[in-house]
């Protein structure tokens, strides 16, 4: 756990708020950046609304963005709809989404999703835009599986577009337009955003895929998706926007600096046991060390390459909020 002396400021200090509904994962995507991470823990709702509360009343905090997802696959938590239905009662007016591979949307979990009287943003995620690509990625017969599953939410969500906006993600591997598949276009249409995004890979940083060739084996494409393809690239000397901003809060409580955090390196505090001061001063902390000494004083982050910036700047206002 990082044990420097915290940093305290006396206005709100904006967060990015990243809640864990669960480390499990029903599928081992060869892309998954958090994989290491995956384990065995699900958050108890009970454990959410006391954390929550003590979010909403530290004024220390001002919550600008909420994601009910980070290391799994959030629908494996049997108690998902009430974790869902806890944030929105205590922060109803953050902007609210979650992600999910789509395989587990079955009609009764549609239901129950729906079900919650809260506004949020629902994406299902894609890899490249037919079966070859995503398979090739979330393993063999997902494609046909995710797809079944985005077709369900959005037939029983109609067109009452007044609470649940649903979306689809999609990691880029440079699929023409040409190679997607039929029935991916037609759902295409009738989602409420389709956002697109190269793959990040463990170390943080983002790469573009070359494409999928028909000529090559899958196991060459495997190993070819999988590596860093510019491994020359400079890690950044100051601070990501993630460090002092996130708050990424795994089921036991723990709260670590990054999405990419593995291990108790990035942890700040636990939620459940500390208060917001002091696990947010000690995430600032961290923030101000990377700051003064650079980002290679830091074990955690000296080899990571994300960007180095502020997480509310300008040009990254538009995508948080989304």
């Amino acid at each position: 756990m990082f044990e420097r002396t915290a940093y305290l400021t006396n206005r709100a200090h904006p967060v990015w708020l990243w809640l864990d509904p669960t480390t499990r994962c029903n599928l081992a995507c060869r892309l998954c950046y958090t994989k290491q991470s995956h384990g065995k823990l699900d958050l108890d709702p009970n454990d959410l609304e006391r954390a929550l509360l003590k979010l909403r009343a530290s004024p220390m905090v001002a919550v600008k963005t909420i994601h009910l997802n980070w290391r799994g696959e959030p629908l494996m938590n049997p108690k998902f709809a009430e974790l869902l239905a806890v944030t929105r009662r205590i922060l109803p007016d953050v902007p609210l989404q979650w992600h999910t591979n789509g395989t587990m949307l079955t009609a009764k979990r549609v239901r129950e999703i729906l079900a919650v009287p809260y506004s949020h943003k629902i994406f299902v995620s894609i890899d490249g835009g037919n079966s070859r690509s995503h398979d090739l990625n979330r393993g063999e017969g997902t494609f046909r599986k995710t797809l079944t599953g985005l077709r369900k939410l959005l037939d029983a969500r109609g067109d009452d577009r007044s609470r649940v906006c649903v979306g689809v993600y999609q990691i880029d591997l440079n699929e023409p337009i040409e190679a997607y598949d039929p029935e991916f276009l037609e759902l295409l249409e009738r989602v409420d955003d389709h956002v697109k995004v190269t793959p990040l890979l463990p170390g943080g940083a983002h790469h573009k895929v070359r494409g999928i060739g028909d000529l090559e084996s899958d196991e060459a494409l495997h190993q070819r998706m999988s590596q860093d393809i510019n491994p020359s690239l400079p890690v950044p000397r100051g601070t990501c926007f993630w460090a002092g901003h996130s708050f990424c809060l795994a089921p036991d409580g723990n709260v670590s600096v990054c999405v990419i955090s593995h291990g108790r390196e990035g942890v700040v505090g636990n939620l459940f046991d500390e208060s917001v001061e002091t696990v947010i001063g000690r995430g600032l902390g961290f923030r101000r060390r990377l700051e003064l000494e650079g980002r290679g004083s830091v074990a955690h982050c000296a080899s990571c390459r994300k960007p180095e910036g502020d997480v509310f700047s300008t040009h990254l206002v538009s995508r948080l909020s989304a």
